[in-house]
Order: C-alpha cells, then structure tokens, then sequence
C-alpha cells in the first residue's frame, strides 16, 4: 500500500505475543498483522512476528514509543526486536531508559 510505513516486531518470549499485539493494536490509526518468522539458516522454524503498519511515519512512531511502558510491565527480561527497511533495533529492560531516542533515530 503506497504511504504505508511498517516496522517487523519479534520477541523473546511468544507467550507475549498475544498480550504484544492486542498492546499494539490499542493504538489509534494503526494496523497489526501476523506473519510467520523466517528461520536463520540451518534453522527449522521461526516465531511468528508482528507487522505494525501506519498510513504516516508519526502514527507509527507514537504506537512505537509505547512499547518501554509494555516492557517495563512485563518480565525485566524481555527482549523486542524492531525491523525496519535493513535496520534492526533491540529494545530490553538494560536500554530501556533511552527507547525513545533510540526509537525516534531508528524510525529516521
């Protein structure tokens, strides 16, 4: 869909899935869709991961930065991985302090 904008999640622990999406799909004028994981080579399988798309880059940016507050709720342990147009960004509870930032230059 032409102007769509879309960030790939994955998480360490899929019992999260589900309470990850319907978190996500909370957000005002964004769409959630799962797909299945491409495995790593000499991998079986993968974790199915979360599609978030948004008509604009700022819609999609403000359902991002809610993502510190998911983590922090959860587990100290968890680990969400963003993906996004060759770019990669690990969100944990050690740099959740600066998930904004990092967010916002990921998102750039």
């Amino acid at each position: 869909m032409p102007g769509t904008h879309g960030v790939e999640l994955a998480f360490s622990d899929p019992a999260e899935f589900l309470a990850l999406r319907r978190w996500l799909e909370r957000a005002p004028g964004v769409r959630v869709e799962q797909r299945a994981g491409t495995p790593l080579l000499g991998e079986q399988g993968a974790w199915d991961v979360l599609i978030v798309l948004a008509s604009g880059s700022g819609v999609l940016a403000a359902a991002l930065q809610t993502l510190p507050e998911f983590i922090r709720s959860r587990r100290a342990n968890l680990i969400v991985t963003l993906k996004t147009e060759g770019k990669e960004l690990t969100l944990e509870a050690t740099n959740i302090a600066q998930a904004e930032s990092l967010i916002e230059s990921f998102l750039k």
